[in-house]
């Protein structure tokens, strides 16, 4: 009898292929001149990387290795419907995780510019086209082609395939391989933060929606204002009016304070939005099944009760198996009784596999600091 794939090899050998032609396409795009506008250009390669690697290889692949239905991927990889307020908190985490990645990124890229390291873009972007066609496309293949496509593969397909070995382990080692997907020094270390807070989102929702909205955000804000101060759009200013409020008055020690504090805000501040996204998910769900099943328990001992005895006694079996093999104490602990798994280790093929992804993309990573490819 064939020995079964685990989830954990399913998913780390579907995103070993995805890596690997992902390298290659990069490659090939870099010597490949599309006779089209830069901005078009860029929606190709990414449809074409984004939509056909990410997405589909993610999906498809990981189904037919799992042998299981497309539908079941889909829901395995988090695609649960959430609420609206859910959705407006995860807009504003986006928001701030822009202003976070300004910070982390300054800091970096000023650490590796003193070694020499000069940034060179992954794609040629805009240029100088800054129409509103092109803010269109840009849109399209910077913010919203990723923030869909690239959730799917890391807190999808990774956050899923790696939830064996705890989720702790998971959101680290799928944050470090979503900064070494990138494929340049340049957005590795904003790229490994963005990934763990929006690990945490789909950690916190159980559901992939808030790490798209995020993703989304944090993109389309570095696209707006690019083209906003260009255009003297509603905005454009403000990154500027950041960098002069941080950098204006000239003295080393200032700046670090301001730094530092401006920090510690958005920090503060996304404590507080996840917070609320907590109650407003999670927390929220559990209150609701208890809810449901005391208002069952209370029509059930009314005289005039319609419910039929034995759908009762399933609910209660259902109810009573669910806290007999958690051990539910308390409200807590019944919020986070799907991440208790602290975890099994892998075997031999799983490491190697693991490793294997890890290794290429550091390499490359790397290899951008040094000779400034890809």
């Amino acid at each position: 009898m064939e020995k079964k794939l685990s989830t954990f090899s399913c998913a780390m050998l579907t995103y070993f292929v995805m890596l690997i032609c992902f390298v290659i396409i990069r490659i090939i795009f870099l010597y490949v001149t599309l006779p089209f506008s830069d901005s078009v250009n860029d929606l190709i390669v990414t449809i074409f990387i984004q939509g056909g690697l990410m997405f589909a290889v993610a999906i498809f692949m990981f189904s037919g290795l799992k042998k299981q239905k497309v539908k079941t991927t889909f829901a395995d990889f988090g695609y649960k419907k959430v609420e609206i307020y859910p959705i407006l908190i995860s807009i504003l985490i986006g928001i701030v995780c822009y202003f976070l990645n300004l910070f982390i990124a300054s800091f970096f890229n000023t650490l590796i510019s003193l070694c020499g390291y000069e940034s060179v873009p992954a794609f040629s972007g805009s240029g100088s086209d800054y129409s509103t066609l092109s803010f269109v496309l840009q849109v399209i293949s910077v913010a919203l082609l990723p923030a869909i496509c690239e959730e799917t593969a890391h807190r999808g397909l990774l956050l899923h395939g790696l939830s064996c070995i705890g989720i702790g382990k998971a959101m680290l080692i799928s944050s470090l391989l979503f900064g070494l997907m990138h494929l340049n020094i340049n957005q590795f270390f904003y790229a490994v933060v963005l990934g763990f807070i929006i690990a945490l989102s789909v950690v916190v929702s159980k559901s992939i929606f808030p790490a798209i909205i995020i993703h989304f955000m944090n993109n389309f804000l570095s696209t707006y204002f690019s083209f906003a101060s260009h255009n003297n759009w509603i905005g454009g200013n403000i990154p500027q009016l950041l960098e002069n409020f941080l950098y204006g008055g000239g003295n080393v020690f200032a700046y670090f304070l301001t730094s530092l504090l401006t920090l510690a805000c958005l920090i503060l501040f996304l404590v507080l939005l996840f917070t609320i996204l907590l109650k407003e998910t999670r927390i929220k769900g559990v209150v609701k099944m208890l809810n449901d099943i005391s208002q069952i328990n209370k029509e059930y001992q009314s005289p005039n009760s319609k419910i039929e005895r034995n759908k009762n006694l399933i609910n209660m079996y259902e109810v009573n198996k669910l806290m007999g093999e958690y051990n539910i104490k308390s409200l807590n602990s019944m919020v986070f009784t799907d991440i208790e798994n602290k975890g099994r280790k892998l075997d031999k093929f799983e490491i190697i596999s693991l490793v294997s992804c890890i290794v290429i993309g550091a390499i490359i990573t790397i290899s951008t600091f040094i000779w400034g490819v890809l």
